[in-house]
């Protein structure tokens, strides 16, 4: 499906799973939000950062500009996004102090953290927080976060966690797509 405000094309999506293994219950979550990126009409790629962080960081920062959203996926560990995660965004430009891109400023972006139990779901607040106020991405509210019992035993994502990812993955395309057609949203940029 084409986009006026995206020259034509569809909204393109990078799926980030910050996971340090790859693979596990993090990448399925994930591959539920891409389904539903495709289903609303964008394109998604999806990468690992699962081996070396230094390698991984470095292909995720120099594609990230030729994206229109972005979704972040992450177990939790310790309340909080994995370190993978955070060397990453660690080394994601902001457009400030001679910085030439900021991939993330002005970006619909998803977020979703997977834990042991519903206990932890605060969890999405840390990284959702840091894409929002020190990026200025706009983020799909509230968030997806999917406890241990949101899979059956062979790790497939269960019906109601699989209905909230696919709308998690819709709603960041639409949002996406408004924020291309809004003078203002695209000015919106860190103050720091």
């Amino acid at each position: 499906m084409s986009e006026p405000g995206l020259g034509g094309r569809s909204v393109r999506t990078l799926v980030v799973d910050g996971s340090p293994r790859g693979g596990g219950r993090t990448a399925t979550a994930l591959a539920a939000v891409a389904a539903g990126v495709e289903e609303a009409g964008g394109t998604s790629a999806i990468v690992s950062l699962s081996g070396d962080p230094v390698v991984r960081a470095s292909e995720v920062v120099a594609k990230a500009s030729g994206f229109d959203a972005f979704v972040f996926g992450t177990p939790t560990y310790r309340a909080s996004y994995t370190a993978e995660l955070k060397f990453l965004l660690d080394r994601m430009p902001r457009g400030l102090w001679g910085e030439t891109e900021a991939p993330l400023r002005a970006r619909a972006v998803a977020v979703v953290v997977t834990g042991a139990s519903l206990h932890h779901f605060l969890a999405v607040d840390a990284l959702r927080n840091v894409l929002a106020g020190f990026f200025s991405a706009f983020v799909v509210p509230p968030g997806l976060y999917v406890p241990h019992e949101g899979f059956d035993d062979s790790g497939v994502l269960l019906d109601e966690w699989s209905v909230a990812a696919s709308l998690q993955g819709r709603a960041l395309v639409e949002l996406a797509r408004a924020i291309t057609a809004s003078p203002s949203l695209l000015a919106v940029a860190p103050q720091a």
